[in-house]
């Protein structure tokens, strides 16, 4: 594993893999990725983010057997009208939902709230948390990707897991070394021209 890589080549090229190895991946490199994590800004500096590490079989197969669930009600044959998403994206996405409990390591990154309804300003105060842990994770030539199916599965994922009341899961990371014939980017996104505006809407 290596962290010499540039900043912004690591912003450019970072990208979602999902085919990892089952190789363990060594405590003090996921404290790494979590202390980069924990770097990131919050709303007041608060930092009221929880980062959960997942590695115990038992545990991980109960929340792939969830997020199996979820991605066969949102994605699957369950669904008659699944959303449109590239081939090769959902060849992907669907070998996680069907792996996830041979992922080496599961991420529940976490945030606290005072009870109020979920909105999207919470948000704001545990991703930057979970980019920070993904471009780490580029930089240290692991593989990630961020995924929030399990949140259909809320109330069950938090009673395996011992989550309390005012706290609520943002993000499931599964985490490890890339498997043979895949690598990251660089990514192909549509050029800044056609997703900006200048003073106003729709106008260039």
């Amino acid at each position: 594993m290596t962290d010499q890589i540039g900043f912004f080549d690591a912003i450019y090229t970072q990208r979602a893999i999902r085919h990892l190895k089952p190789d363990p991946v060594p405590r003090e490199t996921i404290e790494r990725l979590i202390r980069a994590g924990t770097k990131a800004p919050s709303g007041g500096n608060s930092q009221g983010w929880k980062f959960i590490v997942i590695t115990d079989p038992e545990t991980k197969s109960a929340i792939a057997e969830y997020y199996l669930q979820a991605w066969e009600m949102a994605y699957g044959n369950q669904n008659p009208s699944p959303p449109n998403i590239q081939s090769h994206v959902r060849s992907s996405a669907d070998y996680l939902a069907r792996n996830m409990a041979d992922m080496p390591v599961l991420l529940m990154a976490c945030i606290h709230h005072d009870g109020s309804p979920s909105t999207i300003t919470r948000g704001s105060s545990i991703y930057p948390a979970v980019q920070n842990i993904l471009l780490a994770a580029r930089a240290l030539g692991l593989g990630s990707a961020i995924t929030t199916l399990h949140k259909r599965y809320e109330k069950e994922i938090k009673d395996l897991l011992g989550i309390p009341d005012n706290v609520e899961t943002a993000a499931l990371l599964p985490i490890g070394f890339i498997q043979e014939g895949y690598k990251y980017g660089p990514t192909r996104r549509a050029p800044v021209s056609e997703v900006t505006y200048w003073e106003k809407w729709d106008e260039s």
